[in-house]
């Protein structure tokens, strides 16, 4: 699109005008496409907590679903489903409203099928809802990536978060090298909060 610009017959200065706009739109792109690949490679690096929060969202909308109450894993207490957390997985793929009824139904029937089968039900095994946790990983995760990417010294925890981060991403396709290019660039452009 930048060469077709160039090419085109128009003054110099709507010429110098669309070649900023589809310079800026494209720089954006990228960065959000970068932010999201990192964050990425951080939620696949916490894949126990993506597990976890897949089964307290089946064990809530599962109770939802069939109108019961859950015991609290610690106390042993009955309690009511937690809507609020539902809906927090939810909006992370849109579903609101009315539409939440008709989601937790189908979330629940197609694991329980699955499970039927002998498959391996995870938080993987139903793309929505995968999608909606990851997301949801996504938001929290995103904080950490950035003090992880950005500092120079890192204590053991982070040297071994950053690792496994690195790990994700040659997992994932990127070499040694690109993994460290991208790293970088975000520690200095990316995130300059």
């Amino acid at each position: 699109m930048i060469k077709m610009v160039k090419e085109m017959e128009f003054a110099d200065d709507v010429r110098k005008y669309y070649l900023e706009l589809l310079q800026d739109t494209i720089h954006k792109a990228y960065l959000e496409i970068l932010e999201k690949e990192i964050t990425k490679a951080f939620v696949y690096a916490y894949e126990e907590q993506a597990e976890t929060l897949f089964q307290n969202y089946l064990d809530h909308a599962e109770a939802y679903v069939n109108k019961t109450t859950l015991k609290d894993r610690n106390s042993s207490d009955e309690m009511e489903p937690d809507e609020d957390f539902l809906k927090n997985i939810e909006e992370q793929i849109a579903i609101i409203g009315s539409s939440v009824d008709g989601f937790r139904q189908e979330v629940i029937s197609y694991l329980w099928a699955i499970g039927r089968r002998g498959k391996k039900v995870d938080y993987k095994s139903y793309d929505p809802l995968r999608e909606a946790i990851e997301k949801k990983l996504m938001e929290s995760v995103r904080d950490i990536s950035r003090i992880i990417t950005k500092a120079r010294t890192r204590d053991e925890e982070q040297q071994e978060k950053f690792g496994s981060l690195v790990e994700n991403m040659l997992e994932r396709g990127y070499t040694e090298y690109s993994a460290d290019v991208v790293l970088k660039y975000a520690a200095n452009h990316l995130w300059k909060d």
